[in-house]
């Protein structure tokens, strides 16, 4: 019989000479874990990826001759797209991409697949000063070159593990005071985490934080960098419909880098779902880092360049995954500021700006995240 289960984790400083930030030092996290084998043994849900991929990969690929537009009707053009979202958003504006729009991939998988869900992390000691109406994670967090950072996914559906890769190389900057860099790369992850996902044909976020704290995970730069152990292995996509086969699972170093892959391995000490409530998530960020949120994608999310994104006009494609870096107000408007994995040419340099405060398209029901571990 599965019951409920308190367990408190206690937030300890760091060993060695790296120190952790003040917030850390105060607080404490509470784990409500359910101990039936079903939620805590993670296992691999998603050995048959079949009939997931193929539904998966037909809604995800805009083909670039036309454009949905969810009432019936399509347009031919991504201009006429554009121009549409544009004559019905207020508070946020559309744009062309440069790129094709099947090249901008989602990457989690299907509501009814994501079985894994990490306990909830609950604040036991809550620093009780308010939050600031505005706030940056880049600017708290100068020290850390990741935050500036926009990755790209390429030709490959894994948001799911690029997001939180990212998360996690920006949480271990911050919790070691800017002391310790560290750039998680999302290879090991595609490869090697069989119970993620389906590498590139989408994956489940909560399982790669558990996989973090479990098993490690390797360094990896971006793409044709050479940098890390492991490499991203993915650039854009070269036709339409296009999608990479998911990489071997290589235990081994690239040539040059000269750290074995057991020895790169570094690791989270604790992994949990952040409450669904949006002041937890803006305290979440502002003591502890950006965290990785998941939300459900349409059409017109593609084509945003400015202001705060609000659903408008389109189909849904998918589930998206991104990294939450902070929030603000604009124009009366609450929003989360975030960075995406499609490059720094699409959106707001790689960034943008998403509704607050109202689950828009469940972006507060998926927030997950974790701290690393410093041996």
């Amino acid at each position: 019989m599965a019951f409920a289960l308190i367990v408190l984790i206690g937030v300890f400083s760091l060993q060695g000479s790296l120190g952790t930030g003040s917030a850390e030092n105060k607080l404490g996290l509470k784990l409500v874990v359910k101990t039936s084998a079903e939620d805590t043994q993670p296992q691999n849900y998603y050995r048959d990826s079949s009939s997931y991929g193929s539904r998966f990969a037909d809604s995800s690929s805009f083909v670039p001759e036309f454009f949905r537009t969810g009432y019936g009707n399509v347009l031919t053009s991504q201009a006429a797209f554009v121009e549409a979202i544009n004559n019905r958003s207020t508070t946020w504006k559309a744009g062309v991409n440069p790129q094709r729009n099947d090249q901008y991939r989602t990457g989690v998988l299907s509501d009814e697949s994501m079985k894994f869900q990490l306990p909830l992390g609950f604040v036991l000691k809550k620093d009780e000063q308010p939050l600031p109406m505005s706030f940056d994670a880049r600017q708290k967090w100068s020290y850390c070159p990741s935050m500036n950072m926009v990755r790209k996914q390429g030709c490959c559906d894994s948001s799911y593990a690029v997001a939180a890769v990212s998360t996690m190389t920006d949480r271990w900057c911050v919790h070691s005071e800017g002391k310790a860099q560290f750039n998680f790369g999302a290879y090991d992850v595609l490869s090697c985490c069989h119970r993620c996902g389906f590498g590139c044909d989408g994956g489940v976020p909560s399982a790669v934080w558990h996989y973090w704290v479990e098993n490690g995970i390797t360094s990896g730069g971006a793409f044709g960098s050479h940098e890390g152990c492991q490499s991203y292995p993915f650039d854009v996509c070269k036709k339409s419909g296009e999608s990479n086969d998911t990489p071997r699972c290589l235990r081994f170093c690239q040539p040059g880098y000269n750290v074995t892959y057991p020895e790169d391995k570094h690791y989270g000490r604790v992994a949990y779902t952040v409450p669904k409530d949006e002041e937890r998530i803006m305290y979440e960020v502002f003591n502890f880092g950006p965290a990785q949120a998941t939300f459900t994608m349409y059409t017109d999310f593609v084509q945003y360049k400015s202001g705060v994104y609000r659903h408008t006009f389109g189909v849904r494609v998918g589930t998206h995954s991104v990294k939450v870096m902070g929030w603000g107000v604009e124009n009366n408007v609450k929003y989360w500021l975030c960075a995406n994995s499609w490059g720094a040419q699409w959106g707001d340099g790689g960034f943008f700006k998403i509704v607050r405060g109202e689950d828009h398209l469940s972006f507060e029901t998926n927030v997950v995240a974790g701290l690393p571990l410093f041996r």
